[in-house]
């Protein structure tokens, strides 16, 4: 399979997403899930899935017993079964699908065993933290009966599939040639109130760090605008508060990345929490610009303003109704194992990502260019 996203597979995808933002979910059997890992992502995930018509929540699995009783409560219509070993799910007749919410480092060998089972799965981001877990996903959901989705929902934002859907098809750019892109905000204080980060999350051997537990929503956005894949990056990162720490020792709180992709398209990335709170003219938050031979798109997730060369106002690129959408991850998985179609988050979208991700990191850590071909994983 080639490494290049294929202009086709983009196609395919994004029309059968677009179609599923009116999705009428309830046609079909009833689709019987699991949970593994009910921490804050997985019980997000676990109150959604309650909310959608003809699915059925049968277990629940978590180590930790105090989010498996919380989670075992919140499914209480379903009356799930409660499991420590994840496991024992494997070989349950009754479970149709299955969603990973645990660890970053645990992802790939359970969507693995998931797929192996033949159980659909929706992982949460990252497919894996290193690319021989990325590998082992790979290799499981090619012998599968089932399909594997990722959590990566900016594919299933409105907004910003029809800015990119007038990128690729409209070619509103015309040739697009660069991207520069940024998730920045004001460091975190220290709030009572809030529960604190788990300790896997610092913990850069289980989390990969901030760029690919995090930052590989935006770097897949970015993969999707270039409908390509990088062939080489070089950065630099390390953790800058309380007090500077060299990359790979503890997470990271800011780094800059550069990435030349296969269609020699350029993406300068950055992600920093150092922004200043009251500084207004600062640009913070999440966006991205693309520069091509007819102007720029600035987007960012609910909206897209095309900037002609030498027009004097932008352009909106997108309606209030799909400015005001919500993203319909959740729906389309169930929509696609009742419709029997990939979906557009897939597996080879998960690989891509979490790859870009582990790129950067690697050359934030080694401090010099590392190309693709250095990570030894064929997708």
């Amino acid at each position: 399979m080639s490494s290049v996203i294929q202009r086709r597979d983009f196609l395919q995808g994004s029309a059968a997403a677009l179609a599923s933002t009116t999705l009428a979910a309830a046609a079909g059997p009833e689709i019987r899930t699991a949970f593994i890992g009910t921490g804050n992502r997985g019980a997000g995930l676990l109150g959604q899935a309650l909310t959608q018509d003809n699915v059925r929540v049968a277990a629940i699995c978590d180590i930790d017993s105090t989010a498996r009783d919380q989670a075992l409560s919140k499914a209480g219509r379903d009356n799930p079964r409660s499991f420590t070993d994840y496991r024992r799910l494997l070989d349950l007749k009754d479970i149709d699908a299955v969603f990973i919410g645990t660890p970053c480092d645990l992802h790939a060998e359970m969507a693995a065993a998931c797929l192996e089972a033949g159980k659909y799965v929706y992982c949460e981001k990252p497919l894996g933290i290193t690319p021989q877990q990325i590998e082992l996903a790979l290799r499981a959901a090619r012998r599968s009966p089932a399909f594997l989705q990722i959590g990566q929902q900016l594919r299933y934002f409105p907004a910003l599939r029809e800015v990119i859907r007038q990128i690729h098809q409209e070619r509103v750019l015309g040739e697009a040639f660069v991207i520069k892109a940024q998730r920045h905000s004001t460091p975190a204080r220290p709030d009572p109130q809030r529960a604190p980060r788990p300790a896997w999350y610092d913990d850069v051997k289980r989390s990969g760090d901030l760029i690919v537990e995090n930052a590989v929503h935006n770097l897949d956005v970015c993969n999707w605008v270039a409908d390509s894949r990088p062939a080489s990056a070089y950065g630099h990162g390390k953790r800058y508060l309380p007090q500077p720490l060299p990359p790979g020792s503890v997470m990271m709180d800011g780094f800059s990345v550069q990435y030349i992709y296969q269609n020699d398209m350029h993406l300068d990335y950055s992600q920093l929490y150092l922004h200043p709170r009251a500084l207004k003219a600062l640009p913070n938050g999440q966006w991205y610009v693309i520069f091509g031979e007819k102007g720029a798109v600035h987007l960012t997730h609910d909206n897209g303003l095309l900037y002609e060369a030498h027009a004097q106002e932008p352009r909106p690129m997108v309606t209030p109704a799909q400015q005001a959408a919500r993203e319909n991850a959740l729906a389309d998985f169930f929509a696609c194992i009742r419709e029997k179609r990939q979906p557009f988050a897939g597996v080879r979208v998960a690989a891509i990502a979490a790859l870009t991700a582990i790129l950067g990191r690697e050359a934030i850590y080694k401090g010099r260019s590392v190309a693709w071909k250095e990570l030894g994983v064929e997708v």
